[in-house]
C-alpha cells in the first residue's frame, strides 16, 4: 500500500513524485516505470548519444499507421522507454511558447490557473535561468532544478545564420524568446548543464520515493468508479490509499486508460474490454562546418544539440483565415484565437547536423557537409487519435497523427519553408549552402516555388519532431484539477492533458503541469 501511486516514470511522473514527497515528507509515493534506470549511461548523459538513441531499446520506436497526406508513409515516432522518459533522450531544446497560447488554453477550459499568468510561477519554479542580468527577472526562475543555457557554444556559422535569417525574413532579434513572446530570431535555449543531460528524475531527485523500474502496467484497478491501485503484467498488484496518477505520456496514457475500461465503449468492445467508465474523448503533433566534419575541432561543440538560433513567427493572417474558412466551411471572425498575431505558428531551427537522415530514407551523409533547417508546425489544426491495437498492454497502440490534413496547416508550413528558403537565398545564406538534398526525382525548392511543389516535397519527405499531446484533453477527459471525469481518485499528469497545441517544444510546459499538479494534489489532501 502506498499513498500515491504514479504510473509512468517519465518527465512529468518523476517531477511530480519528487514534489509530492518534498511538499509532504510523511506521505509514501511509489513510481512505476516500464523501462530501466539508465541515468548513468553515457548515451543518456552525453549530447552525442542523442543521435544514437533512435531505434534503440531505450526508446519506444513507434510507427504511425499509414498517413494519407504523406503518401501512405508510416512515420517514425518515439518516446523515452526508461526512467525520466523523454527527458532522458530528447534534444533538450527549452522553449516556452507564447503567452497567448496559454491564455487560449485557460479560456477553453474556463480556469485561469492554466493561463500564462497562472502558470508563470511554475515555469519559474522549474528552472534556473542562465542569465540573471539581461532578462526580466519576473519571467524567470533562478533556483529551480532544471538549469538552462543559451547559445552556449560559438559555432562557426552562427553569425552568418543570424544575418541570413534577419535579411531573408525581416524578423527582429529577440533577446528573450522564453519571456512570453517568442517571435523573432533568438538564441536557442536548451537544458544541457555543463555539457550533460538533466533527466527529470536526476535533476529533481527522487529522494524518499519508491521507484520500481522494468515494470509494465496491465490496468488500473477500479472499485466501482474509484481508482484504488494498479495491476502489473506480472500479476503484482499495488494499491493506493489516496490516488492513482497516470503519467505515461501522450501515447501510452490513453492506452492505459482504455485497457482499464475507461474510454469509448465501442473501442473497448473491439478488444473484449469491459467498459467501466465511458470517456469517448480519449484519443488523440561544401563548407563542411556541421557535425561530423574534421573542422569541428573545438570540444565544446559536442556539449549540446548542434544549434544556436531559433526563429519563431506567425502565418500571414489573411491567408491563414482563408485556409481555416476552407477547412471549417464557415466564415470566421478576424479575432479567432488561432489567428492572433501573438501566437507562433512556425518555428525554424537551423541545426548543424543531418538530423533527419535516419528518418527520411534520403541517404544523407553525416560527414560535416550537411545541415538541417527544421521547419516545425507548432500549432497544427489537424487532429489525430491513439487507439488500441489489442488488449496486450505491451503492444504499441495505433497512432494516427493525421499529419497535414488541413489547409491551415499547409499554409503555415509553406510559410515557414519559404521563409527558410529566403534566408538561404541571401548572400550570407549562399555562402553557407550549396544546394538542397531532395528525394530522387524531385527538384530543389526555392522561395518562389508553387504551393503544389512544396506540398509534394512535404508529402514525400516530411517527418516529425515528436511532441504529441492532447490525447486525454482537459475539459474532455480530465477536469481543470487533472481528475479523470467520472472516476474518483484518478488523475492524469502529462502532456496528454493539453486541450490545444502550445507553440513550443513540450519540456517546459510539461514541467509546469507537473509542478502545478503537485501543488493541487497536496492542497486537496491537506484540506480533506
Amino acid at each position: 500500500m502506498t499513498d500515491y501511486l504514479i504510473l509512468g516514470g517519465g518527465l512529468a511522473g518523476c517531477a511530480l513524485a519528487s514534489r509530492l514527497k518534498q511538499y509532504n515528507p510523511s506521505v509514501s509515493v511509489t513510481l512505476i516505470e516500464g523501462g530501466p534506470d539508465e541515468h548513468a549511461n553515457p548515451l543518456i548523459t552525453e549530447p552525442t548519444g542523442t543521435f544514437q538513441l533512435h531505434n534503440s531499446s531505450l526508446e519506444y520506436n513507434y510507427r504511425t499507421i499509414p498517413q494519407a497526406n504523406y503518401e501512405g508513409r508510416q512515420v517514425y515516432n518515439c518516446g523515452g522507454k526508461l526512467l525520466s522518459g523523454s527527458s532522458s533522450v530528447n534534444y533538450a531544446v527549452w522553449t516556452r511558447g507564447s503567452a497567448a497560447d496559454y491564455d487560449h488554453w485557460a479560456r477553453l477550459v474556463g480556469d485561469k490557473k492554466w493561463s500564462y499568468s497562472g502558470l508563470l510561477a511554475y515555469f519559474r519554479r522549474s528552472e534556473t535561468h542562465h542569465d540573471a542580468t539581461n532578462v526580466d527577472r519576473d519571467q524567470h526562475g533562478f533556483d529551480g532544478p532544471i538549469h538552462t543555457t543559451s547559445s552556449a557554444r560559438d559555432y562557426p556559422l552562427r553569425d552568418l545564420i543570424r544575418s541570413a535569417f534577419s535579411k531573408g525574413t525581416g524578423l527582429p532579434f529577440n533577446k528573450d524568446a522564453n519571456g512570453g513572446n517568442p517571435h523573432g530570431i533568438a538564441a536557442c535555449t536548451e537544458n544541457w548543464r555543463d555539457g550533460k543531460r538533466q533527466p527529470s528524475g536526476k535533476a529533481y531527485g527522487l529522494h524518499g520515493v519508491t521507484v520500481i523500474t522494468d515494470s509494465w502496467v496491465k490496468k488500473i484497478i477500479l472499485d466501482g468508479t474509484t481508482a484504488i491501485g494498479a495491476e502489473m503484467t506480472d500479476g503484482r498488484k499495488i494499491f493506493a490509499s489516496r490516488e492513482v496518477i497516470v503519467s505515461c505520456g501522450s501515447i501510452r496514457t490513453p492506452q492505459v486508460l482504455m485497457l482499464s475500461g475507461i474510454g469509448p465503449p465501442e473501442e473497448l468492445a473491439k478488444h473484449g474490454i469491459k467498459s467501466a467508465i465511458e470517456s469517448p474523448e480519449i484519443k488523440n503533433s561544401e563548407r563542411g562546418l556541421s557535425a561530423g566534419s574534421p573542422e569541428w575541432k573545438d570540444p565544446v561543440y559536442l556539449l549540446g544539440t548542434p544549434a544556436d538560433t531559433v526563429i519563431t513567427t506567425s502565418a500571414p493572417h489573411d491567408i491563414l483565415k482563408a485556409a481555416m474558412e476552407l477547412d471549417t466551411g464557415q466564415e470566421l471572425a478576424d479575432d479567432d484565437p488561432h489567428m492572433q498575431p501573438a501566437r507562433g505558428h512556425i518555428e525554424i531551427l537551423p541545426i548543424y547536423a543531418a538530423t533527419e537522415s535516419p528518418l527520411t530514407d534520403l541517404s544523407i551523409p553525416f560527414d560535416g557537409t550537411v545541415m538541417t533547417s527544421g521547419i516545425l508546425l507548432l500549432l497544427p489544426t489537424s487532429r489525430g487519435s491513439v487507439r488500441l491495437a489489442s488488449a496486450d498492454p505491451v503492444a504499441d497502440p495505433l497512432i494516427d497523427p493525421n499529419y497535414y490534413a488541413t489547409e491551415a496547416d499547409r499554409v503555415a508550413l509553406r510559410t515557414g519553408m519559404r521563409l527558410s528558403m529566403r534566408a538561404f537565398e541571401t548572400p550570407e545564406g549562399q555562402t553557407i549552402v550549396d544546394h538542397e538534398i531532395v528525394p530522387p526525382g524531385y527538384s530543389p525548392l526555392t522561395s518562389s516555388s508553387s504551393d503544389e511543389a512544396i506540398d509534394s516535397h512535404v508529402r514525400r519527405a516530411a517527418a516529425t519532431w515528436f511532441h504529441p499531446a492532447g490525447s486525454a484533453a482537459m475539459g474532455k477527459v480530465v477536469d481543470t484539477d487533472l481528475k479523470v471525469m467520472g472516476v474518483d481518485r484518478l488523475r492524469v499528469v502529462d502532456a496528454s492533458v493539453l486541450p490545444c497545441p502550445i507553440g513550443a517544444h513540450y519540456q517546459v510546459v510539461t514541467y509546469a503541469i507537473a509542478e502545478q499538479a503537485a501543488e493541487i494534489i497536496t492542497r486537496d489532501w491537506s484540506t480533506s
